[in-house]
């Protein structure tokens, strides 16, 4: 307002006073005035506002002459207040505001002018539900810090549950809903987690899964249970609230008087069995899991029961990595091929050929599979047309690991090279290098929600990065004394696994109010 107050002064200031009708004229003076007036223009700096293009020349002028007009009756009061007070001035001339300083007399303007400003609380006008929802778009810090503390009523409004349902939902994506959820504890306790991932200060708090005899290949893990694979051909589930192992599937070589004999899985009515090498690679979701072995097959047991259901046998090497979606299975394996089944009927569809060393890495979005291989190359592969649709160059050895986006934009590799490579999937192009492990890069995640990158190396160090800038948030230097071989995130714990048989857990929400509200 001041702003725009200053700039109609400095206008006032450059507008030539009219003519007294009273006052001499002369047939020069009439025409050298009447074209200046005429051909005046407002300054060029000046604000537009909303409609000005519109209106007529009558009503500009009109507008002009009425605020010159104000101005002159403000003038006038404040000549008569500051003539009264005894100020010195020249009356005769008019000249006793000028002369005194136009800063004062402006500031005078301002303030008659900023008086008649109305200000309305914006709560008030509008209906609850509205002015709610005009806080739901607010970051935390703003409605904590500042919207709480301007009056009770704001502090009402903010504290209403729609506004911290809607903001949790818009920085943290959807959540499941329960009766009762404290929406404003969760979204503070959600954002202490998120900024201790990038903390130097925050220790988070470690715990171990202990139970394999030998090194432990794959991991992965939701909110109840981990699944670890291991070379010691056994598949162990665990709590992750309390790191009990819960069962073991595998061939059981154990007495009947072994702690950990109960454990094993011994229900198999279709006969499929388990595996009798190393489990290199699982995957599960709610109904299934896929298990990957040395053993050249691949087993999909259901869940909850671990029911092993079938053996897939079409690879003539061990199955290095399996991916899964809502249609296909896809497995991989040191045979240089690629193999994909229908979900639904566990039958096979296609096998892909075209790499030329073992395919170490997979990854399904969709249509597409990415590969990643021992020759150094990324491929994508199209389903549906049964051809490789691009091929990614840029590593300089072998690749170990690859991850592709949830909308499928985004590839990001690692490998021998010790590098990280971003790739954009519609181009081919590296968009981006994360350098820092000084080993071979083993395994990788891909966090699109929280904009991280998860990698585990074989020089024993667990990296997160910030996907945007490549940027090291976070590494982890201590907890294993052998190559990282698997490495899984969500928002609050990383847990790795490593050729020293450990299984290491870094819970982020420890100690934080609320966290147990987000389990």
């Amino acid at each position: 307002m001041a702003r725009l107050i200053r700039r109609a002064s400095q206008s006032f200031r450059h507008t030539p006073l009219e003519t007294s009708p009273s006052g001499p004229s002369t047939s020069s003076s009439s025409s050298n005035s009447s074209p200046a007036h005429k051909g005046h223009e407002e300054p060029s700096d000046r604000e537009i506002t909303p409609g000005s293009e519109s209106s007529s020349p009558t009503e500009e002028k009109s507008e002009r002459n009425g605020g010159l007009s104000g101005r002159r009756r403000i003038r006038m009061v404040l000549g008569r207040r500051r003539t009264s007070s005894g100020s010195q001035a020249n009356s005769s001339e008019g000249e006793d505001v000028v002369s005194d300083g136009e800063s004062g007399f402006f500031q005078d303007e301002e303030e008659v002018v900023e008086k008649q400003v109305v200000k309305k609380d914006f709560t008030v006008v509008l209906p609850p539900e509205v002015a709610t929802h005009v806080f739901s778009f607010l970051d935390t810090h703003t409605l904590l810090q500042s919207c709480s503390l301007v009056s009770k009523r704001w502090n009402r409004l903010v504290d209403d549950p729609y506004v911290w349902q809607h903001l949790f939902q818009n920085q943290y994506g959807p959540w499941k809903h329960k009766p009762g959820n404290d929406w404003k504890k969760m979204t503070c306790a959600y954002k202490e987690i998120n900024g201790r991932w990038s903390s130097r200060k925050m220790d988070p708090v470690v715990s171990y899964f202990s139970g394999h005899r030998d090194n432990v290949y794959c991991v992965q893990f939701d909110e109840q249970k981990v699944l670890t694979g291991s070379r010691d051909n056994t598949i162990r589930v665990w709590d992750i609230k309390t790191q009990e192992c819960l069962r073991i599937l595998g061939v059981c070589n154990l007495f009947p008087e072994h702690p950990e004999y109960k454990l094993y899985q011994r229900k198999d009515p279709h006969h499929v069995g388990c595996h009798k090498m190393s489990v290199l690679c699982l995957q599960f979701d709610a109904s299934i899991l896929v298990t990957g072995s040395s053993d050249h097959s691949c087993i999909i047991w259901s869940l909850p029961d671990y029911i092993p259901l079938k053996r897939l046998s079409n690879h003539q090497g061990g199955v290095l990595d399996v991916a899964f979606d809502a249609n296909h299975i896809v497995t991989c394996s040191k045979d240089t091929t690629i193999a994909v089944y229908d979900r639904a009927t566990l039958t096979l569809k296609h096998i892909f050929r075209g790499h030329s060393a073992p395919v170490n890495a997979i990854a399904i979005k969709d249509d597409f599979v990415i590969s990643a291989s021992g020759d150094a190359t990324v491929k994508m592969w199209s389903i549906s047309t049964r051809r490789c649709i691009r091929t990614f160059y840029g590593h300089e050895r072998g690749l170990a690991c690859v991850q592709i986006s949830d909308d499928a934009k985004t590839i990001v590799s690692g490998g021998n090279d010790k590098m990280i490579r971003i790739w954009d999937a519609e181009t081919g192009k590296c968009v981006r290098e994360l350098d820092g492990h000084r080993n071979l890069v083993r395994t990788l995640q891909l966090d699109c929600k929280h904009r991280r990158i998860i990698s585990g190396s074989y020089d024993m160090t667990v990296r997160v990065w910030n996907m945007d800038t490549g940027r090291t948030l976070l590494s982890i230097k201590r907890y294993h004394s052998t190559s990282v071989l698997a490495a899984k995130a969500d928002f609050r714990r990383l847990i790795s696994a490593s050729q020293d048989n450990k299984v290491v857990m870094h819970d982020f929400a420890a100690g934080v109010d609320g966290a147990e509200l987000l389990d």
